[in-house]
């Protein structure tokens, strides 16, 4: 941390110093290209990292800017108070615009849309209230920052501008070194994954967008006061594509992108503009478009690239093995009662008024034709569906329509038919995620060091399937059994109290498959922890299972040790004469 710290001081005196050295003129659109990449790095901080598409990330922007214009024309020397409430400003404006996008759950693409259109309003608002906003004109001669009571000349502006901005930026970068920053790039690569160890990614999603909120307000205010003036241009359309230009060329998701994206396109496009005059915008759109097509990953993290480098670092989390916890291996009571659960989509009934009981300690496996109805059920027994009728018991307490997060903090832990892993985020990060979604407030998440305690079995399991040497791989490039062990290993790294697997030897040799057997039954005698798994391999079932449920058309047909299962002529005949 003290290195990135260094790093960040560093930037901002290298700005500091441009704008002393380059003269008025050239520090005048630094200190305004630098106010705008504020506001793109804003937008990478919640399209970048969170992964929502915010086309209207001008509504702080531009709120901001017309509240900072309107108190300091009447009052130039209350400037750091408006730039204080143009922070909050910007933050409540995206806030409300989280609750009510994030809350109903609505698709990237209607979020982007809504955003957009939201913007587009606010500038018809801004055109027509013109006692407040100065309508189509806007307003002018806003006057210049005065942070002791009287205004600064241009050039002492341009320099604050530009220190604030780069502060802001740094502190942005440096915050989302932490781990908050592995977290929110959990919810933009897979949400599924992060409910499912634990985290609101609905409250999560939207105080991320609060704070990018906040940022552009920050943003809108510098702004106001470098130019002078404010119009409902600053709602429009135009600013709104550029915005997401600067970020996608320079490289969203490395806060640095979002930087050199504004400041090279915003520089080029005014040095073409002064040569050029008649055709800077056909120019520009060339720029445009190339870059686009041939550096589609932004031009930042090619140039890392080209030098070897990630666009970004991973962390090396220091992994240490958690204190047996008493709850989790406590005796007595059954682990999850689901009673008469149906669940239909549409007319096609998947689940006819099933019931299940899963002891503690008990090793269950899960098996069943295809559409049987295996998979619908570990989704409705951690909270992934909800369902049309019957109760789920969770250790002792009711949680019928608890959503996903909840059965995670309460000790149910999943591994997906498909494996679902973090793939931008080393597999080191991955198992640090995993571990902090126990308890995962944003608190939490912030104040927290790159540590993580991890539960039984992880190191166990890191240790006999050799990602012990492979901490600092991204999950991505791990093969696709790699992964499967991984996702495992994340689902035991939170306090697991029952383990639900979906078909977790899945492409694994015949060897392979015995040897998963062996691991999984070890893990289970252990560490005393009820599993329940979905699975087809028959020699896979004997070698691991107590006890075995076999479903057909979402109904029970039988229930018991292997051998009598297998023996069970309704199981052989939902199986075409399937035999042992």
């Amino acid at each position: 941390m003290t290195g990135v710290v260094a790093r960040a001081v560093a930037a901002v005196s290298l700005a500091a110093a441009a704008s002393l050295v380059l003269g008025d003129f050239r520090a005048g659109q630094l200190s305004l290209f630098l106010s705008l990449a504020l506001l793109a790095v804003s937008l990478d901080l919640v399209w970048g990292y969170a992964g929502v598409l915010s086309l209207g990330q001008l509504l702080p922007f531009g709120t901001a800017a017309y509240l900072t214009a309107r108190i300091t024309e009447g009052a130039p020397g209350r400037s750091m108070a408006a730039l204080a409430l143009a922070v909050v400003a910007g933050a409540l404006v995206s806030g409300v615009v989280g609750v009510a996008a994030f809350r109903r759950r609505l698709s990237p693409v209607v979020v982007g849309l809504l955003t957009l259109m939201l913007s587009l309003t606010f500038e018809q608002l801004a055109e027509q209230w013109r006692g407040m906003t100065g309508g189509f004109n806007g307003l002018t001669d806003v006057p210049h920052l005065a942070p002791l009571g009287s205004e600064l000349g241009d050039a002492g502006q341009d320099l604050a501008i530009t220190v604030v901005s780069a502060a802001a930026m740094a502190g942005v970068g440096i915050l989302l070194t932490r781990p908050v920053g592995a977290v929110l790039i959990g919810i933009r690569d897979n949400e599924r994954r992060m409910e499912a160890l634990g985290y609101d990614t609905v409250a999560l999603k939207i105080q991320a967008y609060t704070f990018g909120g906040a940022v552009a307000g920050l943003a809108g205010a510098l702004y106001v006061h470098r130019t002078g003036f404010v119009s409902p241009g600053i709602f429009g359309f135009t600013l709104a594509t550029n915005l997401v230009l600067w970020t996608l060329i320079g490289g969203r998701g490395t806060v640095l992108g979002p930087i050199v994206g504004t400041l090279v396109i915003n520089f080029v496009s005014a040095a073409l503009a002064d040569v050029w005059l008649q055709y800077w915008v056909l120019a520009t759109g060339v720029v445009f478009i190339a870059a686009a097509v041939l550096v589609p990953e932004g031009l930042l993290p090619r140039a890392l690239r080209a030098l070897g480098r990630p666009a970004r670092p991973s962390r090396r989390p220091d992994l240490v093995p958690r204190a047996p916890d008493p709850q989790a291996t406590s005796s007595g009571g059954d682990v999850l009662v689901a009673d008469g659960v149906e669940k239909s989509f549409g007319s096609f009934r998947v689940l006819d008024g099933l019931s299940l009981t899963v002891e503690r300690a008990e090793l269950r496996c899960l098996i069943g034709p295809n559409g049987a109805g295996k998979s619908t059920m570990l989704d409705i027994l951690c909270g992934q569906q909800g369902h049309q009728a019957g109760t789920i018991t969770l250790f002792g307490e009711e949680a019928t329509g608890v959503p996903a997060w909840r059965f995670a903090r309460r000790g149910v832990s999943r591994k997906f038919q498909a494996p679902q892993v973090i793939e931008s985020l080393s597999v080191g990060e991955n198992l640090a995620v995993a571990a902090w979604g126990a308890q995962p407030s944003a608190w939490s998440i912030l104040r927290r060091s790159w540590s993580a305690e991890i539960g039984g079995g992880v190191s166990e399991i890191l240790d006999r399937t050799g990602l012990r040497h492979r901490l600092d791989v991204a999950a991505g490039a791990l093969s696709h059994g790699e992964q499967q062990w991984l996702e495992i290993a994340m689902a035991l790294a939170g306090r697991c109290r029952l383990l639900l697997l979906d078909e977790p030897t899945a492409g694994m040799t015949a060897a392979e498959s015995l040897e998963a057997a062996a691991l999984l039954r070890h893990l289970h005698l252990d560490l005393d922890l009820p599993i329940v798994i979905v699975e087809h391999d028959m020699a896979f079932i004997r070698a691991v299972a107590d006890r075995v449920t076999v479903l057909a058309d979402g109904e029970l047909i039988a229930d018991g040790p292997v051998d009598m299962v297998e023996a069970d002529p309704r199981v052989r005949a939902v199986y075409l004469g399937a035999a042992p």
